[in-house]
């Protein structure tokens, strides 16, 4: 890795997809870095940091974090080296961060150790959880030079799901709205929308470089698998919802494990993590379809008082 550049998207733009669990970017502006996302083990914020000064050294400006995963926020102090810097994100990740950010850094911690990263776990432990220090709700532009960076809140894979768009170089950022060869998170996902979001974006009406959260480069045609998952997790909860037999679970997680490859240290987090969304989704849908019923019954008692008042007079 120390050897090999990250990929230069373009003379401003530079990701890296090779690093633990996350692609994570930068914009080199007129008056320094914007980074997008950072690295979660401790050494490669570190080397990333590193790489950024070699290619230019200028400050970091900004670091902004496109959801509230433990992955992406928990290195920002080696890759600030503690200095003071400007933190964006959605307000809700800020809330999402203060809340329970320290439960993710154990759990981040734990993933370290299992895969032998000893020496990152252990400075992880030490490094204070740097929340967010600026927050937005829709829309905030960046303006530190050249290049114009736009940050909006898109929801859909999670509540404090942002995109990151450069339209002077045709290339948007979305986090974990996107991940390749990966299962998606699903913990606090709206699939309906989300899959709005991916249409728009398979459409090419964002932008013709999509860098996801989990993966190399995309181009709008290499959502399909991920539309495929969605689509068809969104058909089995329809239809479970609906139906009036308890759903057997373990079969439908199979099924969708098969979609991604999954490392082996993964596979019972991964299993556990779509039988907790397969639970929450069916929970909502079936609270959606009783709250229907009931406003369809609210809606002829009405009809029939209205109907019945009528033929009295």
């Amino acid at each position: 890795m120390e050897e090999t550049r990250p990929f230069l998207l373009d003379s401003s733009i530079l990701v890296e997809d090779r690093l633990h669990f996350v692609t994570v970017g930068a914009v080199r502006t007129e008056r320094g870095w914007i980074c997008i996302d950072t690295p979660a083990d401790p050494l490669h914020a570190a080397w990333w940091r590193q790489t950024l000064q070699s290619i230019a050294p200028t400050p970091i400006l900004a670091v902004i974090y496109t959801d509230a995963t433990r992955d992406r926020v928990m290195g920002t102090p080696f890759l600030l080296e503690w200095k003071p810097a400007l933190i964006i994100a959605h307000h809700h990740v800020f809330d999402r961060l203060r809340g329970h950010g320290e439960m993710g850094r154990q759990q981040l911690v734990d993933l370290l150790i299992s895969i032998g990263q000893t020496e990152s776990a252990e400075q992880l432990v030490r490094a204070p959880l740097m929340l967010p220090n600026l927050t937005f709700s829709d829309r905030l532009v960046l303006k530190f030079g050249a290049p114009t960076v736009i940050l909006e809140h898109v929801g859909g894979a999670s509540p404090g799901q942002i995109w990151v768009r450069i339209p002077e170089h045709d290339v948007v950022f979305v986090g974990d709205a996107v991940t390749l060869s990966a299962h998606p998170n699903l913990g606090e996902a709206d699939l309906e929308r989300w899959l709005g979001q991916l249409e728009q974006l398979r459409a090419g009406r964002v932008a013709a470089r999509i860098v996801p959260g989990r993966g190399p480069l995309a181009s709008p045609a290499d959502l399909a698998p991920l539309l495929d998952y969605l689509k068809a997790l969104m058909r089995r909860i329809r239809a479970l919802a609906a139906s009036s037999r308890k759903p057997e679970l373990g079969a439908l997680i199979n099924e969708f494990m098969a979609y991604f490859p999954v490392p082996e240290y993964e596979r019972e987090r991964v299993q556990r993590r779509i039988r907790s969304a397969l639970e929450r989704l069916l929970e909502l849908y079936a609270a959606g379809k009783k709250a229907q019923k009931e406003k369809y019954r609210e809606k002829a008692g009405v009809a029939k008082l209205r109907k019945k008042g009528s033929a009295s007079r």
